[in-house]
Protein backbone atom coordinates (compact mmCIF):
# COMPACT_ATOMS: atom_id res chain seq x y z
CA UNK A 1 0.00 0.00 0.00
CA UNK A 2 2.80 2.45 0.85
CA UNK A 3 4.54 1.88 -2.49
CA UNK A 4 1.29 2.63 -4.36
CA UNK A 5 0.83 5.81 -2.32
CA UNK A 6 4.32 7.08 -3.22
CA UNK A 7 3.89 6.14 -6.88
CA UNK A 8 0.75 8.28 -6.92
CA UNK A 9 2.20 11.13 -4.84
CA UNK A 10 5.53 11.48 -6.71
CA UNK A 11 4.08 12.89 -9.97
CA UNK A 12 1.75 15.19 -8.00
CA UNK A 13 4.70 16.62 -6.05
CA UNK A 14 6.79 16.97 -9.20
CA UNK A 15 4.12 18.90 -11.09
CA UNK A 16 3.30 21.12 -8.10
CA UNK A 17 7.01 21.98 -7.71
CA UNK A 18 7.21 22.81 -11.43
CA UNK A 19 4.21 25.15 -11.06
CA UNK A 20 5.72 26.82 -8.01
CA UNK A 21 8.97 27.42 -9.91
CA UNK A 22 7.04 29.21 -12.67
CA UNK A 23 5.16 31.30 -10.12
CA UNK A 24 8.44 32.24 -8.48
CA UNK A 25 9.88 33.32 -11.84
CA UNK A 26 6.81 35.49 -12.45
CA UNK A 27 7.05 37.05 -9.02
CA UNK A 28 10.75 37.81 -9.58
CA UNK A 29 9.90 39.49 -12.91
CA UNK A 30 7.07 41.50 -11.29
CA UNK A 31 9.35 42.64 -8.48
CA UNK A 32 11.81 43.81 -11.16
CA UNK A 33 9.01 45.94 -12.65
CA UNK A 34 8.34 47.39 -9.19
CA UNK A 35 12.02 48.33 -8.88
CA UNK A 36 12.06 49.83 -12.38
CA UNK A 37 8.97 51.87 -11.46
CA UNK A 38 10.71 53.16 -8.33
CA UNK A 39 14.06 53.96 -9.95
CA UNK A 40 12.60 55.56 -13.08
CA UNK A 41 10.83 58.10 -10.85
CA UNK A 42 14.08 58.93 -9.03
CA UNK A 43 16.05 59.16 -12.29
CA UNK A 44 13.25 61.09 -14.07
CA UNK A 45 13.44 58.47 -16.82
CA UNK A 46 10.08 59.01 -18.48
CA UNK A 47 10.75 56.51 -21.28
CA UNK A 48 11.56 53.72 -18.81
CA UNK A 49 8.48 54.64 -16.75
CA UNK A 50 6.25 54.68 -19.84
CA UNK A 51 7.49 51.23 -20.88
CA UNK A 52 6.07 49.68 -17.69
CA UNK A 53 2.46 50.36 -18.67
CA UNK A 54 0.11 48.51 -20.99
CA UNK A 55 -1.04 51.76 -22.61
CA UNK A 56 -1.00 55.54 -22.30
CA UNK A 57 -4.55 55.45 -20.94
CA UNK A 58 -3.99 53.30 -17.85
CA UNK A 59 -6.31 54.43 -15.04
CA UNK A 60 -4.48 55.97 -12.07
CA UNK A 61 -7.19 56.19 -9.41
CA UNK A 62 -6.39 58.21 -6.28
CA UNK A 63 -8.79 57.68 -3.36
CA UNK A 64 -8.41 60.32 -0.66
CA UNK A 65 -8.40 59.43 3.03
CA UNK A 66 -11.25 60.66 5.23
CA UNK A 67 -8.93 63.05 7.09
CA UNK A 68 -7.49 64.51 3.92
CA UNK A 69 -10.91 64.80 2.32
CA UNK A 70 -12.36 66.61 5.37
CA UNK A 71 -9.45 69.07 5.29
CA UNK A 72 -9.74 69.70 1.53
CA UNK A 73 -13.52 70.14 1.74
CA UNK A 74 -13.11 72.95 4.27
CA UNK A 75 -11.66 75.00 1.41
CA UNK A 76 -13.56 73.41 -1.46
CA UNK A 77 -16.85 71.70 -0.42
CA UNK A 78 -17.11 69.71 -3.67
CA UNK A 79 -13.59 68.30 -3.49
CA UNK A 80 -13.83 64.78 -5.03
CA UNK A 81 -13.37 61.66 -2.90
CA UNK A 82 -11.44 60.04 -5.76
CA UNK A 83 -9.93 61.13 -9.05
CA UNK A 84 -8.50 59.37 -12.10
CA UNK A 85 -5.12 61.03 -12.60
CA UNK A 86 -4.94 59.16 -15.91
CA UNK A 87 -7.33 61.74 -17.39
CA UNK A 88 -4.48 64.27 -17.24
CA UNK A 89 -2.40 62.34 -19.75
CA UNK A 90 -0.09 59.34 -19.96
CA UNK A 91 1.56 57.97 -16.79
CA UNK A 92 4.96 59.52 -17.52
CA UNK A 93 3.36 62.96 -17.02
CA UNK A 94 3.34 62.16 -13.29
CA UNK A 95 7.13 62.48 -13.20
CA UNK A 96 8.21 66.03 -12.41
CA UNK A 97 10.81 67.67 -14.62
CA UNK A 98 12.04 70.05 -11.94
CA UNK A 99 11.49 68.44 -8.50
CA UNK A 100 13.27 65.45 -6.99
CA UNK A 101 10.73 62.68 -6.44
CA UNK A 102 10.81 59.26 -4.84
CA UNK A 103 8.19 56.65 -4.03
CA UNK A 104 9.20 54.34 -1.19
CA UNK A 105 7.44 50.96 -1.08
CA UNK A 106 7.21 48.22 1.53
CA UNK A 107 4.98 45.27 2.58
CA UNK A 108 4.89 44.24 -1.09
CA UNK A 109 2.51 41.37 -1.86
CA UNK A 110 2.32 39.75 -5.29
CA UNK A 111 -0.34 37.30 -6.45
CA UNK A 112 -0.03 35.78 -9.89
CA UNK A 113 -0.90 32.79 -12.01
CA UNK A 114 1.89 33.61 -14.47
CA UNK A 115 -0.40 35.58 -16.79
CA UNK A 116 -2.32 37.97 -14.54
CA UNK A 117 -1.05 39.58 -11.36
CA UNK A 118 -2.11 41.86 -8.59
CA UNK A 119 0.41 43.79 -6.53
CA UNK A 120 -0.36 45.51 -3.27
CA UNK A 121 1.97 47.55 -1.06
CA UNK A 122 2.30 50.47 1.33
CA UNK A 123 4.00 53.57 -0.03
CA UNK A 124 5.12 57.07 0.78
CA UNK A 125 5.77 59.86 -1.71
CA UNK A 126 8.73 62.15 -1.17
CA UNK A 127 9.51 65.43 -2.89
CA UNK A 128 12.93 67.05 -2.49
CA UNK A 129 13.66 64.60 0.33
CA UNK A 130 10.51 65.38 2.33
CA UNK A 131 7.60 63.00 2.80
CA UNK A 132 4.46 64.58 1.39
CA UNK A 133 1.92 61.74 1.25
CA UNK A 134 1.40 58.08 2.07
CA UNK A 135 -1.09 55.27 1.66
CA UNK A 136 -1.57 51.86 0.08
CA UNK A 137 -1.27 51.09 -3.61
CA UNK A 138 -2.60 48.35 -5.82
CA UNK A 139 -1.64 47.41 -9.38
CA UNK A 140 -3.27 45.10 -11.89
CA UNK A 141 -0.79 43.57 -14.31
CA UNK A 142 -0.77 41.31 -17.36
CA UNK A 143 2.04 39.42 -19.01
CA UNK A 144 2.37 40.44 -22.67
CA UNK A 145 4.76 38.10 -24.47
CA UNK A 146 7.65 38.00 -21.98
CA UNK A 147 6.97 41.38 -20.31
CA UNK A 148 4.80 42.31 -17.34
CA UNK A 149 2.75 45.47 -17.91
CA UNK A 150 0.73 47.58 -15.46
CA UNK A 151 -2.91 47.86 -16.59
CA UNK A 152 -4.35 49.82 -13.65
CA UNK A 153 -3.14 51.66 -10.56
CA UNK A 154 -5.31 52.45 -7.54
CA UNK A 155 -4.04 54.06 -4.38
CA UNK A 156 -5.16 55.78 -1.22
CA UNK A 157 -3.72 59.17 -0.39
CA UNK A 158 -3.18 60.94 2.90
CA UNK A 159 -1.30 64.18 2.43
CA UNK A 160 0.82 65.49 5.25
CA UNK A 161 0.02 69.03 6.28
CA UNK A 162 2.76 71.66 6.13
CA UNK A 163 3.72 71.23 9.81
CA UNK A 164 4.10 67.47 9.33
CA UNK A 165 6.17 67.95 6.13
CA UNK A 166 8.74 70.05 7.99
CA UNK A 167 9.45 67.27 10.50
Amino acid sequence: MKLGYWLYLSPVLFFSQTSLAKMSDSEIQIREVIEQFRTSIIKKDKEAFKSLFFSDTVPFIAVFSDDMLASKRLEKPNYPAAVNLGKFGPPENLISDDKDQEEKMWNIKVQTDGHLASVHFDYSDHESGKKRAFGTESWSMVKVDANWKITAVSFTVTELNIKDKEQ
